[in-house]
This record gives structure tokens, C-alpha cells and sequence, in this order.
């Protein structure tokens, strides 16, 4: 039976402040009790004998820091996850997103995804002919994380669910249609994702891009404590133009939060609000 090492606060804030210390990543402000359990996850996947192991491994090899930034970040487990989200955006949002203008409206996905969220985004403005007429932008946290979601490559056991999915979005197509199985391995079609401009963002996002018209942000601000939801919400707010979209998780909400006065709640059931004009 194999043993889950328990990592404890001190050592979980050893690990934080190693991470800072080397690297100028700042976790203080994750939320701790999640931060911790991954910290599990990762020191008994990599064979660490504790937290101090994983701390030497860190702190001298930049390599795998780039590895624990991949593993340590939640990964999204489904393609187009809440489908009356996904019809929402493509009935309502794209549609008044594509009014007027000479520039190709802008359109982010904001959270540290796995791909899921990009290629399901992609695959609707595919299906409504617009993947040429958006600029298309995604957020990682590691060059690793860019990789994987430029593979294509997603968890073959979630291929029923993603299945599903599509069906209940409604799609004009099947799902098989955008992924080839590859001796077992799922491999989305990657021409979907071929003009999409890929940011490296810390934790704190301090570079985000400007101009956005509709911002993914989903399942994300659990992870936070309430000081880095307000530090990472004012920075998407600034990001998204007024009278833009930001989409949250169907159980987040801005309210109680310093960005909730500059928007207006759109749809609620699938959390989604748009910004004041003034």
C-alpha cells in the first residue's frame, strides 16, 4: 500500500517561499489547503522523500521547476464543460462580439487551462466559419503547459464525458470529427488552435493583453485566497474592454470583490457578466 506523504504548513510555506525566493513566483496567495494536497500529489508522484526533497530539486534544477509550475496547476478534465455556457457564447456572445469594427475582436482564455477550454472555444468559432475573424489568445503558467495544449493530447478515459458534452452544446458536427485516436491516445486536431497567441503569466498575471472582448476565466478563483482573486481580477478587469464579456465558474462570483462595481451580471446561471461602459 503506498503511503501519501503529509505535508505540513510549515513546510508547505518552506516550499512557497523557495519557489519566490528562486524564481519570483509568488503562491502566497493560493489557497492553502488545495496548494498543500497537490504538493502531496507531487512529491508521491516524483519519488520525494519529503518536502525538503522536493525543495533541493526546485531550487537547482530549472528544468523541473518548469514540470512542478505543469503539475502543480489544476487541469481542466473536460471539452466543452457546462454546454449551456458553451451555447451562450456561441448564440449570444460571439454574435454582438462581431458587430462592426475593422479589427478582428479579441477573445481570451484567461485561466491556467490544460486546452480544453481553447479547443471547445475554437471549435465554435470553427463551426460558425469566424476561427479566421478573432484574434484568439491563451494563458499558461509554464512552457510545459504551452506544449501539452499545442499536442492536442487529452485524457482518453474523459472521451465519453467530452462526447456528451458536445452533444448537449448542440454542436453542427460529431466530436469525432475534431480529434484522431492514435493507439489510444486522443490527439485533438491542432489546426484549430494554429493562429492562437500563447502568453506565459506568473502568478499574479502581470502581463496580461489589452483590447479583450470576452474573456474565459472559469474555475479558477478556488484556488485563490480573496487578496489574489482581487490582485488577478483587477488585472483581467482592466484587460476587457467596456461593454466586453468575462465568463467565471457556474459556483464563482464577483461579488464581495473590488471588480464587482465595474460589472453587470449577464447570465447568472452560467456566471457570466458583462462590463460598464461607464
Amino acid at each position: 500500500m503506498i503511503i501519501r506523504y503529509e505535508v505540513g504548513i510549515v513546510e508547505t510555506r518552506n516550499v512557497i517561499k523557495s519557489i519566490l525566493d528562486t524564481y519570483g513566483y509568488d503562491f502566497r496567495d493560493y489557497a492553502l489547503t488545495s496548494f498543500k494536497r497537490r504538493l502531496e500529489q507531487i512529491i508521491m508522484n516524483n519519488g520525494f522523500k519529503d518536502a525538503d526533497g522536493l525543495i533541493s530539486r526546485l531550487t537547482t534544477n530549472k528544468d523541473y521547476f518548469e514540470t512542478f509550475l505543469h503539475e502543480i496547476t489544476p487541469e481542466t478534465t473536460e471539452m466543452f464543460r457546462d454546454p449551456s455556457l458553451w451555447r451562450t457564447v456561441r448564440d449570444e456572445l460571439l454574435p454582438d462580439l462581431m458587430k462592426g469594427g475593422s479589427t478582428k475582436p479579441k477573445l481570451w482564455v484567461a485561466a491556467f487551462d490544460s486546452g480544453e477550454e481553447l479547443y471547445s472555444l475554437a471549435i465554435i468559432l470553427k463551426e460558425l466559419g469566424l476561427l479566421s475573424e478573432v484574434q484568439l489568445y491563451a494563458s499558461a503558467i509554464s512552457d510545459k503547459a504551452i506544449e501539452k495544449i499545442k499536442s492536442g493530447r487529452i485524457d482518453s478515459k474523459e472521451l465519453e464525458v467530452n462526447d456528451a458534452n458536445y452533444l448537449r452544446f448542440i454542436g453542427k458536427r460529431n466530436f469525432s470529427d475534431y480529434y484522431k485516436n492514435d493507439n489510444g491516445q486522443i490527439i485533438l486536431d491542432s489546426s484549430l488552435i494554429q493562429g492562437v497567441n500563447f502568453i506565459k503569466l506568473n502568478t499574479v498575471y502581470d502581463n496580461v493583453p489589452g483590447g479583450i472582448k470576452l474573456i474565459l476565466f472559469r474555475n479558477q478563483m478556488i484556488y485563490y485566497n480573496q487578496i489574489l482573486q482581487d490582485k488577478v481580477l483587477n488585472q483581467i478587469t482592466n484587460s476587457v474592454v467596456p461593454g466586453g464579456y468575462l465568463a467565471i465558474g457556474a459556483k464563482e462570483t464577483l461579488e464581495n470583490t473590488t471588480t464587482s462595481t465595474k460589472f453587470t451580471l449577464f447570465n447568472d446561471l452560467d456566471k457570466i457578466y458583462k462590463k460598464k461602459t461607464n
